[in-house]
């Protein structure tokens, strides 16, 4: 059959065989395109605060989590807003790649004025409103190339929905290994950070997004897809065309576990950056300067990992409900404690080596269980569903959701901020020899 020949069954392949496939490699260098930018952004925290705001402004302060919430809502609102038009999806996926490239040139110009010591450019307020714009406006590509590669994916088939939540892993773990061996090697942390090629560092983002527009145009996913909708005798209704409007509320009642599941992780997991930022290293002999990007590279080697083992047979099957997968979303919150009780023990400078053996270990977990939740509820998404208009609108509706507990997640890490700095509020003083 021709649609088995141009995109063969992967469920029994082994990772290396799927890879020899120039299609799942296209949904997986996708993947890896729409979250680079993201993480290469989060991972250059410290640079942001310490070269471009000074460490001690207002700005510097709120970096982290202003970048958070103006990234979740622009994300969110432009989610919504394409969600409802459901039609372009093979467009969108390209569209999105290019505006990411054009943030990450503006970006690493903009870091390039500003960045340097004898810098005497725009007020600092100026500086902080422009980069909020291009996190806002790389938020939006995102989002642009994630609703049409999820889409065409759900048509795809679960397998290659895997291969784009694997690629999103893999670009979360080599941006933060890459910052923490430049760091590793440095004395003067975020100067060093910046001598060490942080502009090129951003610079990598706009390279990837390249690779990823050339191999999607080569593979020729548009063909493949043409091929899949007309097996189904639904010509007519091509990616590239208006098909028929699918209601949101249909696809919530089929969906509602697996959107919530989802929902659930992003809002959980925000508090993430906020924990990884407030823990100071204790005994391992590295400075926190380096100690924050391990913390980083852990997290996303562990959510690298959770997306791996989505695709074993027992989480596959069938008996692994949508349901199942909404409550293993739920009991993450039993982390949010665990790293409460590391915070208190750093600021309280109790740290041993163990103890920070612990919290990354911690950290490590999380991520397993984030990106393990996610994936299995990607994966699960084209199984829900009867047609493939409803498995193209789908790509954009569970995109809704995880901006939505992208959102929330940001506002709640507030809640975060403000309990650890009530816990460095309360700290006693040292004692006083007399």
């Amino acid at each position: 059959m021709e649609v088995e020949r141009l995109i063969p069954p992967l469920e029994e392949m082994s990772m290396f065989r799927k890879l020899t496939n120039t299609t799942y490699l296209t949904f997986l260098l996708t993947g890896i395109g729409l979250l680079w930018p993201w993480n290469n952004i989060l991972s250059a925290t410290l640079y942001f605060q310490d070269t471009i705001f000074k460490h001690t402004t207002v700005y510097a302060q709120v970096f982290t989590s202003s970048m958070m919430s103006v990234s979740t809502l622009a994300s969110l609102i432009f989610n919504v807003y394409i969600g409802t038009r459901q039609h372009s999806y093979v467009e969108r996926v390209t569209r999105g790649l290019i505006w990411q490239i054009i943030v990450f040139v503006l970006l690493t110009v903009l870091c390039l004025v500003t960045g340097s010591d004898e810098s005497r450019g725009a007020p600092l307020w100026v500086t902080f409103t422009l980069v909020m714009m291009l996190v806002a406006m790389s938020a939006m590509a995102t989002a642009l190339t994630q609703n049409g590669i999820l889409a065409i994916a759900n048509v795809f088939g679960p397998e290659f929905s895997q291969a784009v939540m694997l690629g999103q892993a893999i670009a979360g773990v080599l941006p933060s290994v890459v910052l923490f061996i430049l760091l590793l090697f440095s004395s003067d942390g975020a100067k060093g950070q910046s001598q060490t090629g942080i502009l090129l560092y951003f610079l990598t983002t706009s390279g990837v997004c390249l690779v990823c527009i050339a191999l999607y145009k080569s593979s020729r996913i548009s063909d493949k897809l043409l091929i899949l909708t007309s097996q189904d005798e639904r010509e007519s209704h091509s990616l590239d065309n208006n098909g028929g409007h699918v209601p949101l509320s249909l696809l919530f009642k089929k969906l509602k576990y697996l959107v919530l599941s989802i929902f659930s992780t992003f809002v959980v997991s925000l508090s993430f950056p906020v924990f990884a930022s407030a823990v100071a290293v204790g005994k391992l002999p590295i400075k926190n300067f380096q100690f924050i990007p391990l913390v980083f590279t852990i997290w996303n080697l562990g959510d690298l990992y959770g997306r791996v083992i989505a695709d074993l047979p027992f989480f596959r099957d069938a008996s692994f409900t949508p349901y199942k997968t909404f409550v293993y979303s739920i009991a993450r919150v039993a982390t949010i404690p665990l790293f409460l009780y590391y915070t208190r023990q750093s600021i309280d400078e109790r740290h041993t080596w163990w103890l920070d053996i612990g919290y990354l270990f911690l950290q490590f977990v999380f991520g397993v269980t984030n990106g393990h939740i996610v994936s299995i509820s990607f994966m699960k998404v084209p199984g829900q569903l009867d047609s493939d208009d409803e498995r193209e609108a789908a790509g954009g509706f569970t995109n809704i959701f995880a901006s939505v507990g992208l959102t929330v997640g940001s506002v709640l890490s507030y809640t975060l901020v403000y309990l650890v700095a009530a816990m460095r509020h309360h700290v006693p003083a040292p004692a006083v020899d007399r």
